[in-house]
């Protein structure tokens, strides 16, 4: 994830890096530092959750993934931390 402040709105623009499926990908246990390049995510993501495709669904996810996981991989990832921390999630 890559964010950037925007001072004059007051808010703040986190991105996604690579994109969702690298996020995905750090999320499963084992693969917290993992950062694949955008074209190869998916194939990865796939490789660990085999069932995956782009249209997955929120409760899709609700039922894989905890606020564990989201901890977890933001102890790697500074930019997935400070959203957990904008959300009031840590």
């Amino acid at each position: 994830m890559q964010s950037l402040e925007v001072m004059a709105k007051g808010m703040t623009v986190i991105w996604l890096r690579p994109n969702l499926e690298g996020l995905l990908i750090r999320l499963h246990r084992g693969s917290e530092t993992k950062r694949p390049q955008s074209k190869q995510a998916l194939a990865e993501l796939q490789r660990l959750w085999p069932q995956y495709d782009k249209s997955v669904s929120a409760f899709d996810l609700y039922a894989r993934f905890g606020l564990g996981d989201l901890l977890r991989a933001a102890r790697h990832d500074e930019q997935l931390e400070q959203l957990l921390q904008v959300l009031s999630l840590v």
